[in-house]
């Protein structure tokens, strides 16, 4: 990872962001690197960002939190709550990195075109601490549309990613009602010249649908 911008707490805190690549494709996976360094000159103690609700992703002038809210329902009532988080424990000048996938957790908030990434951290009442920035590139590729599929399959996604998915899979496939008729259209379609031109067209516009 490259050295980035920081925020005010550079001195004792600072946040480092990388992805793999700089082109993803729409509605699949966008594994990003975090690194931590303790520059304080003491051992420092703080939550694991992965879990924590004060620690966001930029994704352009979206913030979304890391930590996630839970949901437990039993006896006739709900009850909401905010995931454990290990504390991270760094000598000075020590480091804690993770990976952490933004496509899968994320969806909807990436579109087609240049999506700039950075680390929030407000753990700190004090001070914010930013990463450096990292520009993206999400495509919609041939794997996309199988992608979507997939999202609208999958019993974890959010209201919100399968919204996003079928908004998306109807841009390529306007007559979209089940996911096993778009499997058995994009089998027939998906390799040919209109489709091939409607996904060259959405890349353009870099719009959301």
């Amino acid at each position: 990872m490259s050295d980035g911008v920081q925020g005010a707490a550079a001195t004792k805190k600072t946040i480092e962001l990388a992805a793999p690549t700089r082109v993803f494709s729409l509605g699949g996976g966008i594994p990003i690197g975090v690194r931590y360094t303790n520059r304080s000159g003491k051992r420092m103690e703080f939550s694991d960002p992965r879990r924590t609700w004060e620690v966001q992703l930029k994704i352009g002038a979206i913030e979304v939190a890391f930590g996630k809210i839970l949901r437990y329902a039993g006896e006739g009532k709900v009850r909401w709550s905010i995931e454990d988080a290990e504390t991270i424990v760094l000598e000075d000048g020590a480091k804690h990195a993770f990976e952490y996938d933004a496509g899968k957790r994320w969806p909807e908030h990436f579109v087609p075109g240049m999506n700039r990434l950075q680390v929030k951290d407000l753990t700190d009442d004090k001070e914010t601490v930013l990463s450096n920035p990292v520009e993206i590139r999400v495509e919609y590729s041939a794997a996309t549309f199988l992608a979507l599929l997939g999202v609208l399959e999958d019993e974890a996604a959010t209201v919100d990613g399968k919204a996003f998915a079928g908004k998306w899979v109807k841009r390529v496939y306007p007559e979209f009602t089940t996911v096993v008729a778009a499997r058995a259209w994009w089998e027939i379609n998906g390799a040919g010249p209109e489709v091939t031109a409607v996904l060259a067209k959405i890349n353009g516009e870099g719009v959301k649908p």
